[in-house]
């Protein structure tokens, strides 16, 4: 019960992810595991997403994690009933585009736009969740996106007309979701495209309220007083 929580993700967008977990779980530990090494996981074959998964996957939980976040949509829709299967005993979280929610605030003849990578996109997983939106939801893979921002993140100013670019097609859409989690860096550049007036959905605050009720389910869930918070960073490196 007094293990920390481990949270991965190819980069800095699990941060954000993180970011959910700490303030919804305030006497939880938490390791975070930056995989930079394999950044950026969607541009990547399904092989080499699955491989560096599991890897991240079994370094948090040789530190003795109770349970893993996968702060990654790429990740998830490759890896994540895998990860499950291999540690059948853990809680194990993944993070989804918010389709769902978005879908119940759309207007009847309104659309959102889905912006994913290359590997989400193609995903059979993500393919299944659009297919029951009744054609509202619009994909939009791009490519360099993740890495852009993951190369620019002290500075995010620096890919704004690149930002501005992959909307232009879609003024007229009601909503945008981030089906990556480094894009939530990018929401305000968003919301100044559509001057303010558009919903953006991502799965961070999702992902830390189902991994409060997997660890209150499974008896889990630190108690206040019970150990001091800490949170450790890793990452990987390219050779």
């Amino acid at each position: 019960m007094r293990g920390p929580i481990g949270v991965f993700d190819s980069g800095v967008g699990g941060l954000n992810v993180l970011k959910k977990c700490v303030e919804l779980l305030p006497d939880e530990s938490f390791i975070y595991l930056a995989d930079k090494a394999n950044m950026p996981y969607g541009n990547r074959p399904r092989e080499d997403i699955a491989r560096a998964a599991f890897a991240c996957a079994d370094t948090l939980f040789s530190r003795g994690c109770k349970a893993l976040v996968v702060a990654c949509n790429t990740a998830t829709v490759t890896a994540v009933d895998d990860i499950r299967a291999l540690y059948g005993s853990r809680v194990v979280v993944g993070l989804e585009p918010a389709v769902r929610p978005c879908i119940k605030q759309l207007g009847k003849r309104g659309y959102a736009v889905a912006l994913v990578t290359q590997a989400t996109y193609r995903s059979d997983r993500f393919n299944k969740l659009l297919f029951s939106c009744e054609k509202k939801i619009v994909p939009i893979a791009v490519p360099e996106l993740a890495k852009l921002i993951e190369d620019n993140v002290d500075d995010i100013s620096r890919i704004n007309d690149f930002v501005k670019s992959i909307f232009r097609d879609y003024m007229d859409a009601e909503a945008v979701i981030l089906g990556c989690s480094h894009y939530t860096y990018i929401t305000d550049m968003i919301n100044a495209v559509y001057g303010g007036k558009i919903k953006i959905y991502d799965g961070a605050d999702g992902a830390a309220r189902r991994l409060k009720y997997c660890l209150e389910l499974s008896g889990e869930l630190a108690k206040k007083g019970e150990q001091t918070p800490k949170i450790e960073f890793l990452s990987t490196y390219k050779e």
